[in-house]
């Protein structure tokens, strides 16, 4: 990674937060924090995966919230799905939000359906981008293995994420990732979505129309195994099912304009 290739990814995000600054709300003693679009009409909020903060869905918000309005939300250190929820709830409380579409990535995407769950009136579509069903479908990967992430301090699972990071080929994405764990992403916020990932269980059965749940996969995605895909879908079977041929485990960084496509048609 170069010295150029941060700089970059810096100014991106100095950017993308000059033309939609943060806002913030304390529930229950967390602190929730995102970025708006501001646009009328309906609603669409974004929740990132374990790394990284609201901004990762900056290319979206830099062209659909043009014209939508878009809010890309950072969670807190907390692992429990009920707990994220109900904070959740208070924020679109907050943002006289009654109702929208909701879409989460991969650690979101979990706990998102969760949020549904508990507040079905308050979804208009659930999108489950980049998930799983529960922390078996990722426990053969060593990053994703219990013992070692309930066992090993915030700041040296930190650093290990880091470290990982650091050593993968150079490309916006990496220098966006180094961002945000270096800079961006405090270390008990880390092992908190980690500690979410390993101990999940599955969601309850949704209160919601199957049509209004999209779930969205990846061919290239490097995290989710293919086995997990197809149990996520089993799980929805009545859902809208979307499977894009790349996109990685960040399609709405990676593939944009097909993650676009779909967000704005979970909208209509």
């Amino acid at each position: 990674m170069t010295t150029a290739d941060i700089e970059s990814q810096r100014a991106w995000l100095a950017g993308l937060e000059a033309r939609h600054p943060w806002h913030s709300l304390v529930v229950d003693g967390h602190e929730w924090r995102w970025l708006d679009t501001a646009r009328p009409g309906p609603a669409a909020v974004l929740l990132p995966g374990s790394v990284g903060d609201g901004a990762m869905f900056g290319r979206i918000l830099l062209s659909l919230g043009r014209r939508a309005r878009l809010v890309a939300v950072t969670y807190p250190a907390l692992s429990e799905p009920q707990a994220l929820a109900a904070g959740l709830a208070a924020v679109m409380d907050h943002l006289r939000l009654p109702r929208a579409t909701v879409a989460g990535s991969s650690f979101a995407a979990y706990w998102a359906q969760f949020f549904a769950l508990a507040h079905p009136q308050r979804v208009h579509a659930l999108i489950i981008g980049n998930g799983f069903t529960d922390g078996a479908d990722l426990a053969a990967n060593p990053l994703f293995d219990r013992a070692h992430v309930e066992s090993t301090p915030a700041a040296a699972l930190h650093a290990e994420w880091l470290a990982r990071v650091r050593a993968t080929p150079p490309s916006p994405l990496q220098a966006l990732q180094e961002i945000m764990l270096a800079e961006r992403q405090q270390p008990d916020n880390l092992r908190a979505r980690f500690l979410g990932v390993v101990k999940a269980s599955a969601c309850p059965p949704l209160p919601l129309a199957p049509a209004a749940v999209t779930v969205l996969d990846c061919d290239d995605d490097p995290l989710i195994p293919p086995a997990a895909r197809a149990r996520l879908r089993a799980r929805y079977p009545g859902a809208r099912h979307v499977c894009l041929p790349r996109g990685g485990h960040y399609p709405h960084l990676l593939n944009p304009e097909e993650y676009e496509r779909l967000l704005e048609t979970a909208m209509q």
